[in-house]
């Protein structure tokens, strides 16, 4: 099958198949998306600078996909992309602030925070549910200076994806089962406490 395509094309592979001054158009587009993403920045305020909930990780492939597209294909108008960046963005907004004020609509939209440890008990249960290892949240236990299961209080996955952890100050662990199993691998399984399916 004959195509018009020369192999190892090198002005193709590095400049493409548009007029070279297409590149100038690339630049000046360049500053559009900038500038409107910088907008879609300030609609979403400084919490969705941080860490981000359900529906802003949905937002931030929308708007990837979007100003991708108006940026590398010439057929793609800037006006298609602008109302798709501020589009997706109020309507996210708008999301939110209905979540804010129905707990339904919270629930299903971002879920709720989860209780993985209590008292020392993992609940394998909340972690199937929830698509999580014991070897990852036993990383998180260890990065947030448990030793071992007996020393958390309470461990929850909180809806931005990060585990929040509360160790009891007033227990000295009997043992180190936490790092065991990473110091001393041969010797030790991974900690097997279980808890109810709370």
């Amino acid at each position: 099958m004959e195509t018009d395509i020369r192999v190892f094309d090198w002005d193709r592979l590095l400049l493409g198949l548009p007029p070279k001054l297409y590149m100038l158009e690339i630049a000046f587009k360049i500053v559009v998306i900038f500038a409107i993403l910088m907008l879609v920045m300030r609609l979403m305020g400084k919490r969705g600078q941080r860490d981000l909930s359900p529906m802003q990780q949905m937002l931030l492939i929308a708007l990837g996909s979007a100003a991708g597209d108006a940026l590398l294909y010439p057929s793609v108008p800037l006006a298609y992309a602008a109302l798709i960046l501020v589009g997706v963005t109020l309507v996210t907004i708008a999301l939110e602030t209905l979540a804010e004020h129905s707990r339904h609509v919270r629930d299903y939209m971002e879920s709720r925070p989860r209780v993985l440890v209590r008292d020392g008990q993992v609940d394998f249960d909340a972690l199937k549910k929830e698509r999580t290892t014991r070897r990852e949240l036993y990383a998180e236990l260890r990065m947030k200076g448990a030793r071992s299961l007996s020393q958390v209080h309470c461990a929850v996955l909180e809806v931005t994806g990060d585990i929040s952890v509360f160790l009891d100050d007033s227990c000295e662990p009997d043992d180190e089962d936490l790092l065991a199993y990473v110091l001393d691998p041969d010797n030790h399984t991974v900690p097997q406490r279980e808890g109810g399916t709370r």
